[in-house]
């Protein structure tokens, strides 16, 4: 909230008071609310926005910064080739295995698929991004 400053007595008895009307009537809100309803919508070609130029900054594009090189360890490696070779989705139940997969997504090298029926558990592919990795990769 702003604080109105005091000022000193002689500017003040320097000005005549001005007359100001006490306080206007507000209007009910059912009044304002058919105000609403029977006023017509302005259409977008005639609103004020329309007609503000717009920026020559927001016209330039700016430049893409490049994808951060993602590192792997090679059991990581090796488990992006399996989940790659695997193809209708690499399925697994053993906690080691669990632990490096929940790496690669975090990496978003990999995708979490639907889960399988039969065992409970969750089916991975290689994502877009984890196939450009392996296609950079030496062959072993």
């Amino acid at each position: 909230m702003a604080v109105k400053k005091s000022k000193p007595a002689e500017t003040a008895a320097k000005k005549a008071p001005s007359k100001k009307p006490a306080t206007k009537p507000k209007k009910a809100p059912a009044a304002t609310a058919k105000a609403k309803a029977t006023t017509p919508a302005v259409a977008p070609e005639t609103s004020v926005k329309a007609a503000a130029p717009k920026k020559a900054a927001a016209t330039k594009a700016a430049p893409k910064k490049a994808a951060p090189v993602v590192k792997l360890t090679e059991s990581q490696l090796k488990f992006l080739k399996q989940i790659q070779d695997a193809k209708e989705g690499f399925l697994t139940a053993k906690k080691a295995e669990l632990k490096t997969i929940e790496a690669l997504l975090g990496k978003k090298l990999v995708k979490k698929g639907a889960k399988d029926k039969a065992s409970g558990n969750f089916r991975y592919t290689v994502s877009k991004a984890g196939e450009k990795h392996l296609s950079t990769q030496p062959a072993v």
